[in-house]
This record gives structure tokens, sequence and C-alpha cells, in this order.
């Protein structure tokens, strides 16, 4: 198995994806009833499979990771296939909560405020894009639509900070 296992409400979730899955493999639903009572091996087989197929396809859609902390922001762009391009902002001012909408919008209003520090680098992935991106989905990162890393290169190519 690459990844983990889908959680009980995942599945749940996508019970008509899994469906389709095991009609792939061949399984209708008294194999599968069999299966589930009888088969615990190929059960756990065909779960472990369809999780790793849900999650090259949820990695392979990601082309922007968002993660943060009340004073951090890391921003990726996973579109290309051999290293992401990375922003990070660091914020020295404890009052301000770079996790909450108005944390973010007080930093695109104070980009040149000496209280930001700002990074922009690549990092090459180690094994493969989609395990690099699952690392950071299982930190905490959610995927998004770039909006946040678009503007901010936007600044960085019109900057001299």
């Amino acid at each position: 198995m690459k990844y983990h296992r889908l959680t009980h409400e995942q599945f749940a979730e996508l019970h008509e994806e899994f469906a389709v899955f095991l009609a792939s493999q061949g399984i209708d639903h008294s194999q599968w009833e069999q299966i589930k009572d009888s088969q615990t091996q190929q059960l756990d087989v065909l779960l472990d499979l369809f999780s790793d197929l849900v999650w090259d396809k949820i990695t392979a859609e990601s082309d922007f990771l968002e993660f943060s902390t009340a004073d951090q922001l890391f921003l990726f762009n996973t579109s290309d296939s051999k290293s992401a391009s990375v922003i990070i902002i660091k914020l020295s001012n404890k009052e301000i909560d770079l996790t909450t909408p108005n944390g973010f919008q007080w930093l695109l209003t104070h980009l040149d405020s000496d209280e930001l520090s700002f990074f922009n680098g690549s990092k090459t992935y180690g094994s493969s894009k989609n395990e690099f991106i699952y690392s950071y989905l299982k930190k905490g990162a959610v995927r998004s639509n770039g909006a946040r890393f678009k503007a901010l290169e936007t600044y960085f190519s019109n900057s001299t900070k």
C-alpha cells in the first residue's frame, strides 16, 4: 500500500465510485457480500487498492497546496513534474493569525511591513511528486485553487523586498 486506507466515512462518501471499482474487478454485489463475510485477506487487498487509487487521483490533481500556522504560511505550486515552487511567509506580529481570512487580508495590505519575512524558492520532490503532495496533505496542508500563491508570486516578480 502506497498511502493509507480511507476511513469508513470516506468509503461511505465514495460508495458509488467503490461500486464501479468492484465492477471493474469483476465483483458483483453478492460476491462482495461474500468477501466481506468470509475473505478478510481479499477484503483488505481490495480496500487498500481502492484507497491507493483515490489517493493517486487526489495527488495527481493537486497543483496548489497551502499550509498555515498562526505565524507562518507555506504556499506550494506543484504543477512542475520535478519540483515544487514554494513561497513561505513568516510573521513576527503575534496579534495577527494567518490562518484566518482577516489575517491573510492583513498580510495582503501590509506586504511591505518589517513584521513579514518572505522566502521564495523550489523544493525538489524526493521520491515522487505524488508522495511529496501526500506527505504535505498528511501534515495538514490543503488543496487550493492557487489564488494566494499567484497573488504573492506577482508580488515577488514586482518587488525588491
